[in-house]
């Protein structure tokens, strides 16, 4: 048995910024002849984040053919989505889950094994919630700023691209745990919104001309911990500020996903021996063991209305593109998720 299955692939590797003609929207036979303990998922809505433009290909040599998605092949990503057959006792059909390793794609119907699968509940937070401050980016806000950048209450963390899913968790985390939280964002609305709504102490617009007088002012003191969303520019601007000891954490490079040419590389890396700072990455699938608890956390600070966020919700599978330049444009604001079908949330 067979169903048509609508799905974006990639028609070409970007060169810079992604363009219409590097995708192309199909249709195509699905077999959903289910083996032992497979489900066949409908999905609702569907994650998208930089980090994606990585798997479509990039300058810097940092995709493999592993990683990278082919023509032919959906684009992968996370999704929600209700299971409508199923082989497996876990997930009876009804069931709503989420992919745990982004392989469900930009389409509308997927067949994936229950080992790659979470069942998760509608009634306590939106189905949307679990693709942002629950799922990926919120658990890398969670482990990176605690399991590698480790704050002490009193200290400065800065975060970049603080109006985004991960940087303004990392921000609110930091704020619960005693720190000074210290956006950088692009454009006045967004540092509003950083600050009025997701109650950083301050934000610096990165766009707002001099952004190492800027940080200077709002850290008198150096940063203690740097979350680091962008790299490029900014990155090598907060090393000239980061305090004695610091602790940068590496979690994403926007600023380098889209550049047509190799980067030029830091400029004052040496700050990192001078202050004798640790600079390491973040990477969600390397904690495993860690999963349960900081799923807990997040839960709780959400209920208690400690843990705010934003969504972008782009209606329409066919507008994937639109939606998806959105997280480079700057014209997002909150976690940009693509709603598959008008009308259908649950």
């Amino acid at each position: 048995m067979s169903i048509t299955v609508r799905q974006w692939q990639p028609r070409s590797s970007p060169v810079g910024l992604p363009k219409p003609s590097d995708f192309e929207f199909v249709s195509r036979l699905l077999d959903t002849t289910l083996r032992p303990d497979e489900v066949l998922l409908k999905l609702l809505y569907i994650s998208l984040a930089p980090g994606m433009r990585l798997r479509l290909g990039a300058p810097q040599g940092l995709n493999d053919d592993d990683y990278m998605a082919r023509h032919g092949n959906v684009i992968p990503t996370w999704a929600i989505g209700r299971v409508i057959e199923s082989r497996s006792e876990r997930f009876p059909i009804g069931t709503y889950v989420s992919d745990l390793h982004g392989r469900a794609g930009v389409q509308d119907y997927c067949v994936l094994p229950a080992s790659e699968l979470a069942a998760i509940d509608p009634t306590t937070v939106p189905l949307t919630a679990y693709l942002g401050v629950l799922g990926t980016q919120g658990y890398t806000a969670h482990l990176g700023l605690l399991h590698v950048g480790r704050p002490v209450a009193g200290e400065t963390v800065v975060v970049s691209a603080a109006a985004g899913s991960t940087g303004s968790a990392a921000g609110q985390i930091a704020k619960l745990k005693g720190c000074r939280a210290v956006g950088i964002a692009g454009g006045p609305e967004k540092c509003r919104y950083v600050v009025e709504e997701f109650g950083f102490n301050v934000c610096v617009d990165y766009k707002g001309g001099d952004l190492s007088a800027a940080l200077a002012a709002a850290c008198p003191n150096g940063i203690d911990v740097f979350f680091d969303n962008v790299a490029g520019q900014v990155l090598d601007t907060c090393l000239l500020h980061m305090a004695r000891g610091g602790r940068i954490v590496f979690c994403g490079a926007i600023a380098e996903y889209n550049v047509a040419t190799p980067p030029t590389g830091l400029v004052n890396y040496l700050q990192i021996l001078k202050r004798g700072l640790r600079w390491e990455a973040v990477y969600y699938h390397a904690h495993p063991d860690k999963y349960e608890s900081v799923g807990a956390d997040l839960q709780n600070w959400i209920r208690a209305g400690l843990l705010k966020y934003r969504e972008d919700i782009v209606v329409g599978l066919e507008n994937f593109y639109p939606a998806f330049m959105k997280l480079f444009t700057g014209e997002n604001s909150g976690k940009v998720v693509l709603q598959v079908n008008a009308g259908e949330t649950a």
